[in-house]
């Protein structure tokens, strides 16, 4: 446990956003109380509605809030002081809950271990359980760690003005309460993918050009599509297949299980591609092949299992 942080003291958002690389919106937890060496729990929200997913929550948004949860974790273990940016390399998802269940109404309950097993490199173990203390997901994580100096030399070519961003563009059925929701927390939707192609048992969609109003949150002046972002797009798309080829809109599934890699970052002002194809199929249970690429550049992949509950 890091010097200044005491059992069970409830850290601040000053104390947390000196030492890691995220900031409100796409930070939203809330009650972040050290309970360990390294270990931390928090009250976690449920921001976005969860579509064709018979969970209190979506397995998108588990893994942004547990990925930045075990951030904080492996801030408190961090042998280096100051700020470094935890940038997610692999996860791994699996559902702990027995489906279906319905969208949740009060805040979830996360908790997160975390540890350095090398130099610049973290790994946190991360739970999410109900209010009642139902398990939900676990996600596993691994990071790699950068300072805030040696991220700002190897991404400077990514440093935006952000006061400079035009709004983003009302579209025709927002309201002007909701607009101005989404104006100040673009994470409370999924990624607004177009250009949907189907070719067999494959499905493409396009993001992009991605807004800086999308990233807002990750980093400061440094404009970068969240990775929890990507995995939204991707597994929003994988649920959209799996309806097609069930032949049921409106079926509902459940995410199982899925294994996440990034391979590099996207930028704001980049066209990132989506992509997955049915790999096989047993029984209810369907395993998808996921990625996302910006022109040649793969961006992350995706294994991904979901049951149809139809």
């Amino acid at each position: 446990m890091t010097e200044g942080s005491q059992l069970h003291e409830e850290l601040s958002r000053q104390e947390l956003f000196a030492r890691i690389c995220v900031r409100d919106p796409y930070f939203a937890l809330s009650e972040l109380r050290v309970v360990g060496d390294g270990e931390l729990t928090a009250r976690v929200p449920v921001e976005q509605e969860t579509e064709g997913e018979a969970s209190p929550i979506n397995a998108a948004e588990v893994g942004r809030h547990l990925a930045i949860l075990g951030s904080c974790a492996a801030s408190l273990v961090n042998p280096k002081e100051g700020q470094h940016y935890y940038l997610a390399r692999r996860a791994r998802l699996e559902r702990l809950h027995e489906g279906p269940l319905p969208r949740a109404t009060e805040l979830l309950h996360g908790t997160a271990r975390a540890e350095f097993r090398e130099k610049r490199t973290a790994t946190a173990q991360t739970q999410l359980t109900d209010a009642r203390g139902q398990p939900l997901f676990s996600l596993e994580v691994d990071y790699n760690v950068l300072s805030a100096a040696a991220f700002l030399r190897l991404f400077q070519g990514a440093r935006q003005e952000m006061r400079r961003e035009p709004r983003a563009e009302r579209g025709p059925r927002d309201t002007s309460a909701d607009f101005a929701a989404l104006r100040q927390n673009p994470h409370r939707q999924p990624p607004p993918l177009h250009s949907y192609v189907r070719d067999g048992e494959c499905l493409k969609a396009t993001l992009g050009p991605v807004s800086a109003e999308l990233c807002k949150g990750h980093f400061a002046m440094h404009p970068v599509l969240p990775v929890a972002v990507v995995m939204s797009g991707l597994s929003g798309l994988a649920g959209t297949l799996l309806r097609e080829l069930v032949g049921n809109p409106s079926a509902r599934y459940l995410v199982t299980q899925g294994e996440v890699r990034a391979d590099s970052l996207a930028y704001a002002g980049e066209s990132v591609t989506f992509g997955t194809h049915l790999h096989s199929a047993e029984g209810r249970d369907y395993r998808f092949y996921c990625w996302a690429s910006v022109g040649e550049r793969l961006v992350g992949v995706m294994e991904l299992t979901l049951t149809c509950l139809e």
